[in-house]
């Protein structure tokens, strides 16, 4: 009889217990994703933060928590995860009545692009461990990795004396409405300039100089495509970092600066027009981050015939290309000879050789690190 009574009284502490943590298991369980940084540099640290928290009395012995992420997220090889197509990883917690539980993981973001996870999978257990009892969450995490950042000891010198040329076209102008102060005169100084009653006082001859504005912008012309298959992928992604670094420099120094390319997001084409703001350049990198190389980039030529203008609005271009076919070099070679300001780089593998054509001083090649 006593045995039947114990057999009842577990019939009935199992039952309830199912019963509860069918209906309340998931109360008051937070569970949530997050990133340390939401925008970082190709190939720069990251951590991704883990946060379970039960807010309720009702234990929960096992809590597996399953999401995946991009394969090109690294974590530590003590981490474990399985990598396949993506970076799937299952943590196991036991959770005890109002307790938060807070892991981070360092990651390296190996690789540029915008990348999301939208959901995560909670698995319990009840009390004994019998049955399952599962919730598939809605978690929007992103991460933004802007192309990497190139040193600028490893830009070819003959890019920079292109860059200072480059920069020399785009004139300077004096705005004789903005003072900007007085200095020593200088040979070659306009006459005009000379500010008699200051060189009176000071007994040496003294000139007002003028805030300056730029009567041109630089456009810079991004093409993705390669001109064979051999590292396509990776030449692609160094002229994404090119443009980014010529979009950089070219703002730093005040110069307003546009960038087109022919690279597809799944939003449609990219392009970001002039300017030359303090947040003009990470909004570039942000864009450029976007671009989605599985996606079959958009003609070129037809880029250059949009954005390359011989009238008004005058510009400096910089077509950034290792696709260098009859197509696109006979629209360059014609815009030259109509004496547009054109440049046209060509990054390159530092074991490539470039066909003869291109080595006369009207292409501009940049080796890179591969």
């Amino acid at each position: 009889m006593k045995l039947l009574i114990a057999f009842v009284i577990a019939v009935i502490v199992y039952s309830v217990q199912a019963f509860v943590y069918r209906k309340y298991w998931n109360r008051g369980l937070g569970a949530s994703m997050s990133f340390e940084r939401d925008v970082v540099y190709e190939g720069q640290g990251n951590r991704l933060v883990e946060v379970i928290e039960n807010r309720k009395k009702l234990p929960i012995p096992i809590l597996q928590v399953k999401f995946s992420i991009t394969r090109t997220f690294l974590f530590d090889e003590q981490s474990g995860g399985n990598v396949t197509d993506k970076y799937y990883r299952s943590e196991y917690f036991t959770v005890m009545p109002w307790q938060k539980i807070t892991r981070t993981y360092p990651i390296i973001c190996s690789k540029r692009g915008v990348y999301t996870t939208d959901s995560m999978d909670l698995i319990g257990v009840n009390f004994f461990l019998t049955e399952k009892l599962v919730e598939t969450r809605r978690e929007d995490v992103s991460v933004c990795v802007l192309p990497g950042r190139i040193r600028p000891v490893a830009v070819p010198d003959t890019v920079n004396t292109l860059l200072g040329e480059t920069e020399k076209n785009v004139k300077l102008n004096e705005d004789p409405f903005t003072f900007a102060g007085i200095r020593e005169y200088r040979p070659g100084d306009n006459i005009r300039s000379i500010n008699w009653k200051a060189t009176a006082r000071q007994g040496d001859l003294l000139v007002n100089t003028y805030n300056s504005t730029f009567s041109r912008r630089v456009v810079l012309l991004l093409n993705v495509e390669a001109n064979t298959l051999l590292h396509q992928e990776e030449l692609a992604e160094w002229a994404i970092r090119i443009a980014a670094h010529l979009a950089g420099r070219f703002i730093s120094a005040g110069i307003p600066t546009a960038v087109y390319t022919n690279g597809r997001s799944e939003g449609g084409s990219l392009s970001v027009d002039a300017g030359a703001d303090p947040g003009h350049t990470r909004t570039i990198e942000m864009t450029l981050a976007r671009i989605d190389l599985s996606l079959s980039p958009s003609s070129f030529t037809e880029l250059m015939e949009e954005r390359i203008t011989t009238g008004g609005h005058p510009a400096e271009y910089v077509i950034i290309s290792n696709y260098r076919k009859k197509d696109v070099t006979d629209r360059y070679e014609l815009l030259l000879s109509q004496g547009c300001g054109i440049h046209y780089v060509i990054p390159a593998m530092k074991r490539d050789t470039l066909e003869e054509a291109f080595d006369r001083g009207r292409y501009t090649r940049w080796d890179t690190e591969l």
